[in-house]
């Protein structure tokens, strides 16, 4: 009998995963003050099983799970099997400043993505999440002689969803190299208002900043691979180590961008009234610069009983530019660090992360670090199914109350489901 591929079903893949990116990312709502900068905050990439290690990655292998944030880690999936993965993610926040506080929720799909081989060599992709999100809503106050108070509010929302192609390419039996070749595209919106609260028939003003992506996006990752002394049991090689190194040069994504400005009251309906429209600009076709980044990592550890991994990634922010304006960012540096413990086949996982970001906001870097731990719990598996479930927990905080600054307590719950079947096996009649 020949060998069967199940192209309908990897067609329907494709096909839910542009669906979904049309509708569940489209629809995310955060509240963070400090995505008003760049563009918005920057979602690492990590799935559920690296976030629950600090997001450690870059020299780990796994062939149940797709890794973004190295490309050439799926050269771990085998030569007969393909594998789905999917995430949901909660993140529960208080914010405060040192005269007020409040808190905010949200839940969102995380991730979905999918590997396969092509031949004993290659293996091949793809999936889509979010690339970066944007989502706040911050108000400050002044009063103007012979005006009274007046209320200055600014808004943002939206974000930048990434449909990836993920190829890594073995060379030998211990190294591996990858590319990743994401479309990155979305939209997101700056807004703008004043009003004249001594004023209450006075008009409102409102200027929106629309920034539209569609553009290429390249990553690539190097991995080395191998294992050492022999279980003797089952005559295996039961210690492992795992090097690996990532890669994406400075480019630029074609974006456009436009200005629109109206005047404008609220009726008693709760309705909004537009009285003119003062501008409508479309500045037209531009560049937003990604800046440089370069990473590196290690795994060691005993199959099936424990690891200890470590990443380390440094980001130019300095040299980012939206349409010519770099925001004043500066450099990032991020530091992960997680390990890995069995008890039976529950694999018990635990890290931490340190993130020194590119902001700095009135001489005060606004840093962001947490510690994480969660489970892999293996569920029930026949013949031509592998499949379990990852569940990560992380406490946060981001920012600070020092400087008339803003500080986020967060605590985040991730739900990955990982399943291995063996689609590319060739049956046998006896």
């Amino acid at each position: 009998m020949r060998q069967t591929i199940h192209y309908k079903s990897f067609a329907l893949i494709i096909f839910i995963l542009i669906a979904i990116s049309n509708s569940s990312f489209g629809q995310l709502r955060i509240d963070s003050p400090y995505s008003r900068f760049g563009l918005g905050d920057v979602n690492p990439g990590y799935n559920v099983y690296q976030s629950s290690m600090g997001g450690v990655g870059y020299g780990v292998r796994d062939y149940l799970r797709i890794s973004t944030i190295n490309p050439a880690a799926i050269a771990a999936i085998d030569s007969g099997s393909f594998v789905f993965n999917a995430a949901f993610n909660g993140l529960f926040v208080n914010t405060k400043t040192t005269s007020q506080s409040g808190s905010t929720n949200y839940f969102n799909l995380s991730y979905l993505q999918f590997g396969l081989p092509v031949t004993t060599w290659w293996r091949t992709g793809g999936g889509l999440t979010p690339f970066t999100t944007v989502g706040y809503n911050v108000s400050t106050h002044d009063n103007l002689d012979s005006i009274g108070d007046v209320r200055y509010s600014h808004l943002g929302d939206g974000g930048i969803t990434d449909i990836f192609w993920n190829n890594s390419f073995k060379i030998g039996k211990k190294l591996s190299v990858g590319i990743k070749m994401s479309y990155l595209f979305g939209n997101t919106n700056y807004r703008r208002e004043v009003e004249l609260t001594d004023h209450p028939y006075a008009f409102m003003y409102r200027l929106t900043n629309n920034i539209n992506v569609k553009g290429l996006y390249l990553n690539y990752g190097l991995q080395y691979y191998t294992r050492f002394g022999k279980e003797e049991e089952y005559d295996k090689k039961k210690y492992f180590f795992g090097l690996g190194l990532i890669y994406a040069n400075k480019q630029k994504i074609k974006s456009t961008k436009s200005a629109f400005g109206v005047t404008y009251t609220n009726g008693a309906d709760g309705n909004e009234f537009v009285k003119d429209t003062v501008v409508d600009i479309n500045q037209g076709d531009g560049y937003i610069v990604m800046p440089m980044k370069i990473g590196g990592g290690f795994s060691v550890g005993k199959y099936k009983k424990w690891m200890i991994a470590a990443d380390f990634t440094f980001n130019e922010f300095s040299k980012f530019s939206s349409f010519g304006i770099n925001d004043s960012l500066s450099n990032s540096i991020r530091y992960n660090i997680g390990g890995q413990y069995y008890i039976g086949k529950i694999a018990i996982n635990a890290g931490f992360k340190y993130n020194n970001s590119y902001l700095n906001l009135n001489n005060t870097s606004i840093n962001d670090y947490g510690i994480t731990f969660g489970v892999c719990l293996p569920l029930r598996n026949n013949a031509n199914t592998i499949s379990d479930v990852d569940l990560s927990f992380e406490f946060g905080r981001r920012g600070t109350t020092i400087n008339n600054l803003i500080q986020q307590d967060y605590f985040q719950v991730r739900l990955g489901v990982n399943i291995r079947n063996t689609w590319f096996n060739r049956p046998k009649y006896l």
